[in-house]
């Protein structure tokens, strides 16, 4: 499989982040990973999950999401303009937020989030074989419950 990239701006809206996640999964069986591939769904969970809270978080200005295939792993980066980095909660049973870090953490083989000149930048990634799960460039603490 041959690099792949795509990048493109999203207003900050649930229905836009929605539409860019459903892109996304498009694009990426453009570039050659099947429908029902473990890698294309579970990249388009992550990303759901990132766009979901620079949504929440970062409010209606611009976010960027980014994608790139090297043949090897899958990375989506979500982009913003809010500088505050995420701190995971521990949501209580009832709370409707809370748990998107805990999904990207559970899925990601590495993840990590950087602050930017103009916000920060959110990434994940899984990779298409298999691969050892145990190496996270900056792991973002969870809290105990």
């Amino acid at each position: 499989m041959e690099p792949q990239h795509l990048s493109f701006s999203v207003p900050g809206t649930t229905r836009a982040a929605a539409a860019a996640r459903h892109r996304l999964a498009a694009e990426m069986h453009d570039w050659g990973l099947p429908a029902d591939s473990e890698a294309l769904h579970t990249a388009e969970l992550m990303a759901g999950e990132l766009l979901s809270n620079a949504v929440q978080h970062a409010g209606p200005g611009a976010i960027t999401l980014a994608a790139r295939c090297d043949g090897n792993a899958v990375r989506v980066e979500v982009s913003d303009s809010n500088r505050e980095l995420p701190r995971p909660r521990s949501p209580s049973e009832v709370d409707e937020h809370g748990r998107g870090l805990f999904i990207v953490a559970a899925l990601a083989d590495r993840y990590a989030v950087e602050p930017t000149e103009s916000g920060k930048r959110c990434w994940a990634e899984v990779h298409l074989r298999a691969a050892p799960s145990s190496h996270v460039a900056l792991q973002v603490p969870l809290p105990r419950r």
